[in-house]
């Protein structure tokens, strides 16, 4: 049964279609009660909007994730992701993170905070979609941190930082995972989502 204090944590490779997953999922949940308050806390929005200021570690930060395909850091991106939190997290929302965990220690602090903030059961959503597959989109859809070996990289650092925490994920009954396989339509995907969910 849907609360309202429901916690949707998006996780999958860059290409695996998880931001629009995730933005299915918004609707459908309006669809049923337009009343509902979603809010949402997507890292790579935050750093972007964070690339477009200027000072010295912006650039640096610009640099790695645009050039050099890496993950940013853990003291910069908890940073900018609990002051995002923070100003937005409230007793009555439906909370919706893309991009945050990405590894161990980020996983244990965004437990420290819901936990902190009473939200029991928070559901992750992993889109899995194989290495090759993703690799294709990205390069198809052009962006321009998509050069071969930003993207080469940045799955590589999925394959290091992300994939092991799904084994901590499944053995701490704090979390409820679920694998969703993203390599279909998006409806069929979608729809399978939804019926995982059982709402």
């Amino acid at each position: 049964m849907l609360k309202n204090t429901q916690t949707f944590i998006f996780v999958g490779r860059s290409g695996s279609g998880k931001g629009t997953q995730l933005e299915l999922l918004k609707k459908a949940l309006l669809l049923k009660d337009q009343e509902l308050s979603i809010k949402t806390v997507i890292m790579g929005e935050i750093f972007r909007n964070f690339f477009k200021e200027s000072g010295y570690i912006q650039n640096i930060a610009h640099d790695v994730s645009m050039q050099q395909g890496k993950f940013q850091p853990d003291f910069l991106t908890n940073t900018l992701f609990i002051k995002e939190t923070v100003n937005i997290i409230d007793e009555n929302s439906i909370l919706f993170f893309d991009g945050y965990p990405r590894n161990l220690n980020q996983l244990e602090v965004i437990k420290e905070l819901l936990i902190y903030t009473k939200r029991q059961k928070p559901i992750i959503i992993n889109i899995e979609v194989k290495r090759e597959e993703v690799r294709k989109r990205m390069l198809s859809r052009g962006r321009g941190d998509d050069n071969d070996k930003a993207i080469e990289s940045r799955l590589d650092e999925y394959e290091k930082f992300i994939v092991p925490m799904f084994e901590k994920i499944k053995g701490d009954q704090f979390f409820e995972y679920l694998e969703i396989d993203g390599q279909g339509k998006v409806d069929d995907i979608h729809k399978n989502i939804i019926n995982k969910l059982n709402f």
